[in-house]
C-alpha cells in the first residue's frame, strides 16, 4: 500500500509539472507568463486575466465529491479574501483525472449544490459549512461560480505527455525524439528548479524566458526525467537514436569521456576504452574502408594517462597518439593515418582538446563527435560542420551501457 500511495505521489508531481510545461507552450503571448506553487499548483497570467489551477490526478481512483471538495474550498476562501481587499477577480481552474465516477457530477452545478457536496463537512458530533464561515453570500456564491471550472475529465497521464511532445516538435520544427530528450528533459529541469524556489516571486517564468532556456545543445541528465522513463529504458533510448553500429558508416568520430576523480577506476577505463574501439573499429579483410575511432578522456593527471595507455599497451590494444618517438611533438597527420585491415590502429588517442581540435579541424570529411560529460562539456570546436552531440552522464561506466 504505501508503495502505491509513493507511486501515486510521484505521478501526481509529474502530472502538475506537465501541465506547466504544456500550460507555457500554449500560452498566446511571449510575454504571458505562469507562477508554480503560488495560489495554487499553477497560475496562469495572460493579458487579459488570471487564472488559478490545481491538478488532481488519480489515475486508478474512482471520482467522489469529497476528493476536490478541500480545493474547492481553498478557492472560495481565496476568492472572499480578495473581494474583501477589493482586488480585481481571477479565475479558478480544477483539472482532475479520475479512472471512474465522472457521472456524479452533473456540469454546470448551481449554488445549492455547491454548499451541499463541496462547502459542508458533516461528521458524527458536528457539520461545519465552510460558506457561512467565511460569511459568503448566496450571491458570493453565484460570483464565485462563474470565475470556477471543473474538469474531472482532464487528460491522462500519456496523452498529455504527447501533447507536450507534439507542442516541442511545432515550436522547434525537430523530431519527436530531440522533443523529448532536449526539450521536454529541459523543460522538466526549469519547472523543477522553479517549484523548489522559496521566493515566490523566483517561481514566476514568461513563456518566452521558458523556450530560451530549454533550448539547449546538451542533452542533461535530470534525475527527475530519467526516473520517470527508467534508467535502463533512458539509456536504451539514447543507444538506439545514436549508437546503432548496424551498417556504420566510414566518419572520423570522436569520444569525449569526462573522468570525475573522486570515482575514477583505471579498470573501468579501460573497459570503457576498448569497448569503443571494438564496438567503432572496422578492420576485418571485408571491410573496404576499414577506419577506427578517436577518444580524449578529460580530466586525468597526466601521469595517470600514461599509466593507462601503457596497460592498454601491454594488453595488445594497438592505437596512435600523435606522437611518432619519444620527445616528439604531437602530429594531427600521424594519429589521423589510414586505417589497415587487421592492422590497425584499433583507437587513436588525443592527449588533450587542443590537439583534437587541431586534428578535427584539418579534416574535410564526416566527423561526428559524441562528449559524455559530469558537470559541463568541453568549448566547441568552432567548427559548425562538425556533429557533436553531448550527453550528460554522472557516473562515467554508465557510458557503457548507452554505447
Amino acid at each position: 500500500m504505501a508503495d502505491r500511495t509513493a507511486v501515486s505521489t510521484i505521478l501526481g508531481y509529474f502530472y502538475q509539472f506537465d501541465r506547466s510545461i504544456l500550460t507555457l507552450f500554449n500560452l498566446p503571448s511571449d510575454g504571458d507568463r505562469i507562477a508554480i506553487e503560488c495560489i495554487e499548483d499553477v497560475d496562469v497570467y495572460t493579458a487579459t486575466d488570471v487564472t488559478a489551477v490545481q491538478c488532481k490526478y488519480y489515475e486508478k481512483s474512482e471520482y467522489n465529491h469529497s476528493v476536490i471538495k478541500p480545493a474547492i474550498m481553498f478557492m472560495l476562501a481565496h476568492f472572499k479574501e480578495g473581494q474583501d481587499a477589493g482586488r480585481t477577480p481571477i479565475n479558478y481552474y480544477l483539472a482532475g483525472h479520475f479512472d471512474s465516477g465522472q457521472e456524479k457530477l452533473a456540469l454546470p452545478i448551481d449554488t445549492q449544490f455547491l454548499k451541499d457536496n463541496f462547502l459542508t463537512i458533516v461528521s458524527k458530533k458536528w457539520t461545519t459549512k465552510k460558506h457561512e464561515e467565511l460569511g459568503v453570500s448566496d450571491t458570493q456564491l453565484a460570483e464565485f461560480l462563474a470565475l470556477l471550472t471543473i474538469d474531472i475529465r482532464a487528460k491522462r497521464f500519456a496523452d498529455q505527455f504527447s501533447a507536450i511532445i507534439d507542442a516541442a516538435v511545432a515550436h522547434f520544427d525537430c523530431s519527436p525524439f530531440a522533443a523529448e530528450f532536449f526539450f521536454y528533459n529541459n523543460a522538466l529541469r526549469v519547472i523543477k528548479e522553479l517549484a523548489i524556489d522559496p521566493v515566490d516571486s523566483q517561481r514566476v517564468i514568461t513563456k518566452r524566458d521558458f523556450l530560451r532556456r530549454i533550448d539547449t545543445s546538451s542533452l542533461l541528465f535530470d534525475e527527475w526525467f530519467v526516473a520517470k522513463r527508467g534508467k535502463a529504458h533512458h539509456y536504451a533510448q539514447l543507444r538506439g537514436q545514436y549508437f546503432s553500429t548496424i551498417n556504420l558508416a566510414p566518419a572520423d568520430r570522436l569520444f569525449i569521456i569526462h573522468a570525475d576523480s573522486a570515482t575514477y577506476d583505471r579498470g573501468s577505463m579501460k573497459v570503457l576504452v576498448r569497448l569503443v574501439a571494438r564496438k567503432y573499429a572496422k578492420l576485418s579483410k571485408r571491410d573496404r574502408r576499414p577506419f577506427s575511432p578517436y577518444v580524449l578522456v578529460v580530466g586525468l593527471p597526466d601521469a595517470e594517462l600514461v599509466g593507462l595507455k601503457q596497460e592498454l599497451y601491454n594488453e595488445a590494444l594497438s592505437f596512435a597518439d600523435g606522437h611518432s618517438f619519444k620527445g616528439a611533438a604531437f602530429d594531427p597527420g600521424s594519429i589521423s593515418r589510414p586505417a589497415a585491415n587487421e592492422v590497425g590502429p584499433e583507437l587513436r588517442f588525443f592527449g588533450s582538446a587542443a590537439e583534437a581540435q587541431q586534428t578535427f579541424t584539418s579534416f574535410k570529411r564526416v566527423r561526428e563527435i559524441y562528449e559524455f560529460y559530469r558537470d559541463a562539456p568541453i568549448a566547441p570546436f568552432g567548427d559548425t560542420a562538425i556533429s557533436h552531440v553531448r550527453i550528460q552522464v554522472p557516473d562515467y561506466p554508465d557510458i557503457t551501457n548507452i554505447i
